[in-house]
């Protein structure tokens, strides 16, 4: 029996799905929203959802990547009665499994839901004993996003398919291929690294496919180029959007031969290798202005791994920051140093605009800041850091202040806390709160300007005397008479 979560603000569409799913042996749950689907999710450990696009809180295909990113990362299976070949695209960009139009047969429903459950316990029995022999040791981090890419990771490296690694920059995108590369059967062989960025445009052809002596001017000697080196082994394209245009229909001829003539040279030479790329650039973009080419990238991405920024993985940020204190500065021959609690949320306080690699860069600086102390302390730290981290304190503090009603001059002023906003409390506790403040701060004056006098002070509130001693126990307890 799987866990399936039914997302559909229709109930008699709900009723038809819980009655077909009770047949093929599930017990499925409902929401008839958004929000309470996305939070069902987080906990419920689902293998399947069932998602309506048009609930009342929204567009189930925006929320689509959401669903599919929680830990239990369900197969998705869009049921829509409005169905758009965009919204079918859009859908399978993102994942969804099946993509069902309303008014829909049974036989439709039962066959996605077999076969997704299908697919979803095989790729769990896959990951299983890929994690089981997948050497992870060199990519440090155990948050949800990174587990993702991991799992990915061990994927590829049971396979020869090309891999494209996109991130952002100092994501750690060579880190994982090498680490692809040490768990393939091309371990024993070259681990040969392109970097296209670096790449001389004059040269770059004799760069990958090598050259023979004499093809141009100062070619002495023959050369052997970077494809031919990975032979039997991996080639690392790094940067590969920095590949320019003139060598990608080369090297995209290469790709489906596996052979290639050497700059001046008239012989194919063969050279079978196992291909993974990087970029830190929307290679997708670039083909629609024609700076890549489509076919290339289709080849180059067989299998595609987006690598998590680190501002979206902080609770790695302590393991990541144990690491590399001890490693740094086992390098610099120091004792590992220990850290006070501040630098500790200094670091996870900051958005890392440079991802893993600032924070090793930035650990580093602190370790040497000062080489007798055996602690790291927060203003060992850049100064980029220190002043996020002020910032978000002076922040913080902000927020924690009362918010004021009213700040003319001569006016009373109330004090609204934070509680009623955070989150948002019906406007009804609002009006109550503003109610009770203001009438304390009304009897507050009426028992100053009327010095504690009591009949004066209910006839110039205009009730009884019985009613104020009841509302001014209320409010000012410690000056009622007794």
């Amino acid at each position: 029996m799987a866990a399936i979560l039914i997302i559909e603000d229709d109930s008699e569409i709900r009723e038809i799905l819980v009655t077909q799913l009770k047949d093929l042996g599930h017990m499925p749950m409902i929401a008839d929203n958004l929000k309470d689907g996305l939070a069902m999710t987080l906990h419920g450990g689902f293998d399947l959802v069932l998602l309506d696009v048009n609930l009342p809180d929204g567009n189930g295909l925006d929320r689509l990547a959401e669903l599919k990113s929680v830990t239990s990362e369900p197969e998705v299976i869009i049921i829509t009665g409005e169905g758009t070949a965009e919204g079918a695209k859009m859908a399978f960009e993102h994942g969804a499994w099946d993509y069902i139009l309303k008014p829909f047969a049974a036989h439709d429903i039962k066959l996605s839901v077999e076969r997704s459950l299908e697919y979803k316990m095989s790729k769990k029995a896959l990951r299983a004993s890929f994690n089981s022999i997948f050497d992870r040791s060199p990519i440090i981090g155990s948050s949800h996003r990174i587990m993702q890419s991991l799992n990915m990771a061990a994927q590829s490296a049971e396979s020869d398919a090309a891999v494209l690694i996109t991130g952002e920059t100092g994501t750690g995108k060579e880190l994982f291929a090498k680490t692809i590369h040490m768990n393939s059967r091309q371990k024993e062989d070259r681990y040969v690294v392109v970097d296209c960025a670096a790449l001389p445009e004059q040269l770059v052809e004799s760069v990958l496919f090598g050259n023979i002596k004499g093809a141009f001017t100062g070619a002495d000697t023959s050369r052997e180029g970077l494809v031919k080196k990975a032979d039997g082994g991996t080639l690392f394209l790094d940067e590969v959007g920095e590949l320019p245009l003139s060598i990608q229909a080369k090297f995209l001829r290469v790709l489906q031969e596996k052979k290639f003539k050497p700059v001046g040279g008239t012989e194919e030479i063969q050279s079978n290798f196992r291909l993974i790329s990087a970029t830190n650039r929307d290679l997708e973009d670039m083909t629609k202005s024609g700076q890549f080419r489509n076919d290339l990238l289709f080849r180059l991405k067989t299998i595609h791994i987006q690598l998590p920024a680190l501002r979206d993985c902080k609770a790695d940020i302590k393991d990541l920051t144990l690491h590399y204190i001890h490693l740094l500065c086992t390098r610099h021959g120091f004792e590992t140093k220990g850290f006070v609690p501040d630098f500790l949320t200094a670091l996870e306080s900051y958005d890392w605009p440079g991802n893993a690699r600032e924070l090793i860069s930035s650990i580093e600086k602190a370790v040497l800041a000062n080489p007798e102390s055996t602690m790291l302390y927060p203003n060992f730290l850049p100064n980029a850091i220190r002043l996020q981290n002020l910032r978000s304190s002076m922040t913080k503090q902000q927020s924690t202040k009362p918010r004021s009603l009213a700040k003319a001059e001569g006016m009373r002023t109330i004090f609204l806390p934070d509680e009623l906003f955070t989150p948002i409390k019906p406007l009804k506790e609002l009006k109550n709160y503003i109610t009770g403040e203001a009438e304390k701060l009304y009897f507050k004056e009426l028992m100053e300007v009327t010095m504690g006098d009591i009949d004066r002070a209910s006839t110039m509130a205009g009730i009884s005397k019985s009613h104020f001693y009841s509302l001014l126990r209320k409010y000012l307890p410690a000056t009622t008479p007794s």
